[in-house]
């Protein structure tokens, strides 16, 4: 097999310094400003709780921002953009066939392509995430406590990060083998993006008691990601408070917060313990549906490309 040799020219392709470093610079945006909203600019916002509900505030929006943001939508970005120009990028400058005339079977040029992004990916997520913590501790001066337990997270993340990784770099890799032209595939990729963070979250609400009584809940990729994502992260140890189980409910409907007057529970005058979790799949379900999707994905690039006529 010698997809190593392609897998090792795509690696040094994609380790670009300036590449590297945008995609690191604009992830460090979000979690720098969210860190100084939070609290309050020193730390007083903070400074009025107790330990225990930093802990608990901080580590939940750390998660909450985790998943919109730095293992969300620049990492299906970046994995559309990268992938997305594996075969069409090559077929559009007229290289794919000097490619494909290589002892290398068609397969392994994909599979050696898809591997160094995934190596390219996991390498900057760990460089994200740590930088991420560290961003938030420092400038909504956390107690050491605290900054130890969002870095017990951090491996849970990682492999959320490979999974999103996965996931969307096979989208990308089958449409680039469906079309010629790459501004087409990026596109579609956009748009497949949009449609999955927020499309499902607008077509919840529009539909209202339809949403279940049509059974469009089991089809709903938005709620199996965010479901897929409650599995690494309760696997890290974690249980989100009910403000931010609601605020993914509001997101991916993993949790009942569509009424938002039920967040808030009268009887008692405050937020209730949790909030009742939509259990249409367990999260090692909604896990094994995106893994199925991504791995028939991935075999129909591959199929896509071995027929492919190229001249």
């Amino acid at each position: 097999m010698r997809f190593q040799v392609i897998m090792f020219k795509t690696l040094k392709d994609l380790f670009s310094i300036r590449r590297s470093l945008l995609f690191i610079i604009g992830v460090m945006i979000v979690p720098l400003v969210a860190g100084g909203m939070f609290s309050g600019g020193d730390g007083a916002a903070l400074g009025d709780m107790t330990l225990a509900m930093q802990n608990q505030m901080v580590l939940g929006l750390f998660i909450i921002l985790t998943f919109m943001w730095m293992a969300g939508i620049p990492l299906v970005l970046l994995a559309s953009v990268t992938c997305g120009d594996f075969i069409s990028k090559e077929d559009g400058e007229g290289t794919l066939l000097l490619l494909v005339s290589k002892p290398v079977a068609r397969s392994e040029i994909i599979i050696g392509k898809f591997l160094a992004f995934m190596v390219s990916a996991i390498l900057l997520q760990m460089i994200v995430l740590l930088m991420s913590s560290l961003l938030m501790a420092s400038t909504m001066h956390l107690d050491v406590y605290v900054f130890n337990n969002m870095l017990s997270l951090i491996p849970s993340l990682i492999m959320y990060s490979v999974f999103v990784s996965f996931i969307f770099g096979t989208i990308a890799t089958a449409l680039s083998s469906l079309f010629k032209s790459r501004i087409k595939t990026i596109m579609t990729l956009v748009g497949i993006t949009i449609l999955i963070f927020f499309g499902f979250m607008m077509i919840r609400g529009w539909l209202g008691s339809a949403y279940e009584g049509y059974y469009i809940n089991y089809m709903d990729v938005n709620y199996h990601l965010g479901n897929s994502y409650l599995f690494f992260v309760e696997s890290g140890g974690l249980k989100l408070i009910p403000i931010y189980q609601g605020i993914m409910g509001q997101f991916t409907g993993t949790y009942d917060a569509a009424d938002i007057n039920k967040l808030f529970d009268r009887d008692i005058g405050a937020l209730p313990p949790a909030l009742e979790p939509k259990s249409y799949n367990t999260p090692a379900a909604s896990l094994a549906i995106w893994t199925f999707l991504a791995l028939a994905l991935l075999g129909l690039g591959i199929y896509r490309f071995q027929r492919k006529e190229i001249s």
